[in-house]
């Protein structure tokens, strides 16, 4: 799958390009020189995207393969991508534009992938928010002071919990605005642009 021009490869061991990271991609708005960071970065398509409007991108994962697979990408395509192998925000300052696709399958013990790299990319917990909450509660303190943030939200059908409403309970956030909204057959993505009640 691509955008406008950038194609990626899918790689062994990194969650590959579906309509979750094209959502993400096509509906983040990155201005020149903005200091941007993508969580998580899978393949960084997002981050890719964000370099080519002039941001200045770091792409951060887990997940070695991922960041291998980055890099590769953003020499084919001569954009300036740096990758940082952390967890989360750990070891971050404060971005302009956060961009983050979290994992939110609903996932019990039992159905834990037995690859760890397409488990980190999977498994949203047993309610499927178990990563995108810590997100949520350490947001605003890696946002500039007119930064934003786009995050992926997936209702997924038979799931208990509102992605949406995770977000608003955080006192720090407010939801601008969704700019991004796909409904595929068993789940609702959308992409909302968030940031904190003093800049809203």
């Amino acid at each position: 799958m691509k955008i406008d021009g950038i194609a990626l490869k899918e790689h062994s061991h990194v969650y590959p390009v579906r309509e979750d990271t094209l959502l993400l991609a096509t509906s983040a708005a990155v201005r020149p020189r903005e200091r941007v960071v993508e969580i998580g970065c899978g393949l960084g398509l997002s981050a890719l995207a964000a370099s080519r409007e002039g941001g200045r991108v770091l792409a951060t994962d887990m997940n070695p393969y991922a960041l291998s697979a980055v890099r590769e990408s953003a020499r084919i395509y001569s954009l300036r991508v740096d990758c940082l192998r952390t967890d989360m925000f750990r070891g971050l300052k404060r971005f302009d534009v956060v961009l983050f696709n979290p994992p939110y399958l609903p996932t019990r013990p039992e159905e834990v992938d037995d690859d760890p790299w397409n488990d980190l990319a999977l498994n949203g917990g047993e309610d499927g928010m178990a990563v995108l909450r810590p997100f949520l509660h350490s947001l605003a303190e890696h946002l500039s002071e007119k930064g934003r943030a786009y995050v992926v939200l997936a209702t997924v059908a038979g799931g208990r919990m509102d992605p949406l409403r995770e977000v608003t309970a955080v006192r720090q956030l407010s939801v601008n605005r969704i700019v991004g909204d796909r409904t595929l057959p068993e789940e609702r993505l959308r992409v909302v642009e968030i940031t904190t009640r003093s800049t809203a």
